[in-house]
């Protein structure tokens, strides 16, 4: 397995592969929208100078979009039945030879979306113990503090109240409101903000503070505005942070949802 993949739940190995299960995964998600995209692909090639993978390898035809999804049509007409050694090359494909961009979807002349195609796979592997050690890591750290770098909520105030103290220093008056309910703007970040990028905060803060924006962090869980579970395809923890993000911004009753990038 790549040194990369990891077994969910910190497990180094693959779980015992279980074909009925990958076929109940599948049958459960592979509804006549995908079945129609394997169908009616013509195998025309004008998604392959669309993708950057292509490219980058020298034309390589192994890395045009339609041929990646082959994994798919393997996997179905197996009915599930593959080792380890497979999981290992359908995992090289959807995270190192794609980054579901979409780009090839632009181009087909039939709108099949490739992307959503590996994301399903993606997907697929999660539910069998394979994903990214990082992307893995992250997952644990939503659950337990509820953003990716794991910041706890009093490290995530003290952050803010010390950015609000060096940035009023320049700006007189500047805060850097905290739980302000009914504001006009609830404001969320990319959690490496406050761990390695504070400065980010503080010009965001400088913005509004000059624009006389009414607006205000929330101190607990959905102030975390990235979603990396959605990489590896685990829709539950997907789900978990974005509610996380509405229920503050209805708690805190603002208008708005702003996103730092």
């Amino acid at each position: 397995m790549n040194e990369q993949a990891v077994a969910v739940e910190n497990e180094k190995e693959i779980k015992e592969i279980n074909p009925t299960e990958i076929m109940e995964f599948l049958n459960a998600r592979f509804g006549a929208r995908f079945r129609m995209w394997l169908r009616i692909c013509a195998h025309c090639g004008l998604c392959a100078d669309t993708c950057h993978y292509y490219l980058a390898h020298d034309k390589d035809p192994k890395m045009i979009p339609s041929y990646k999804v082959k994994h798919l049509v393997k996997l179905l007409k197996k009915k599930g039945r593959v080792d380890s050694a497979y999981l290992e090359e359908v995992y090289n494909t959807v995270y190192h030879e794609c980054n579901m961009c979409r780009r090839c979807t632009l181009y087909c002349p039939f709108g099949i979306d490739i992307a959503m195609m590996i994301s399903l796979l993606r997907s697929l592997l999660f539910s069998q113990g394979i994903a990214p050690e990082g992307l893995v890591k992250a997952i644990e750290n939503y659950k337990e503090f509820g953003n990716q770098m794991a910041v706890s909520e009093e490290d995530w105030v003290e952050t803010l109240e010390w950015c609000e103290e060096e940035t009023a220093e320049e700006l007189v008056g500047l805060k850097i409101p905290i739980d302000k309910k009914g504001a006009r703007i609830m404001y969320t970040v990319n959690a490496r903000e406050p761990m390695f990028y504070p400065q980010d905060i503080m010009e965001v803060a400088k913005i509004f503070h000059v624009a006389g924006e009414d607006w205000t962090f929330p101190s607990k869980d959905g102030w975390d505005d990235t979603n990396l579970a959605m990489f590896c395809g685990d829709a539950k923890t997907s789900k978990m942070i974005v509610e996380n993000t509405f229920k503050r911004a209805d708690e805190l009753e603002v208008d708005k949802v702003a996103i730092t990038e």
